[in-house]
């Protein structure tokens, strides 16, 4: 996947997760961050490999915090991605969803808490190699 093509795909998801939280994304919140893949033996390779954690956010009062990210998750589980933790902290005013895609290998995470008045969206890209270029040899 492309660079562009994994920055569209991120900005649709996070849009699609604001929508389910019935919470435009803010447009000035949103920070694409492309860093190169490392190996398991931190190991870095030039030849394209990228990895894109994409973050955006959306104002919402706390009071509408946990019903927005109830619905996040039940839509989640709908399409078939994994629930890795879901907290409710009512004294703390947080509540954290974290998910991932066992058929894509991508990561979600979706906080919120109450002294913000919004909701983060994350989504993280397992290592890409875009579309082209030939793989090197660790």
């Amino acid at each position: 996947m492309s660079r562009e093509d994994a920055q569209k795909w991120a900005r649709h998801f996070t849009g699609s997760m604001a929508r389910t939280a019935r919470a435009p994304i803010s447009e000035k919140s949103v920070r694409p961050d492309f860093t190169n893949c490392v190996g398991k033996h931190d190991e870095v390779v030039d030849d394209g490999r990228f990895i894109l954690d994409y973050s955006a956010r959306s104002p919402l009062p706390e009071a509408e915090h946990a019903g927005a990210v109830k619905r996040i998750r039940e839509e989640l589980e709908k399409r078939g991605y994994a629930i890795d933790t879901y907290q409710e902290m009512k004294d703390a005013a947080q509540v954290v969803l974290r998910a991932s895609s066992p058929k894509d290998d991508f990561s979600i995470s979706v906080e919120a808490y109450g002294e913000e008045n919004s909701i983060l969206y994350e989504v993280s890209t397992p290592c890409l190699l875009p579309p082209g270029v030939k793989q090197k040899e660790i």
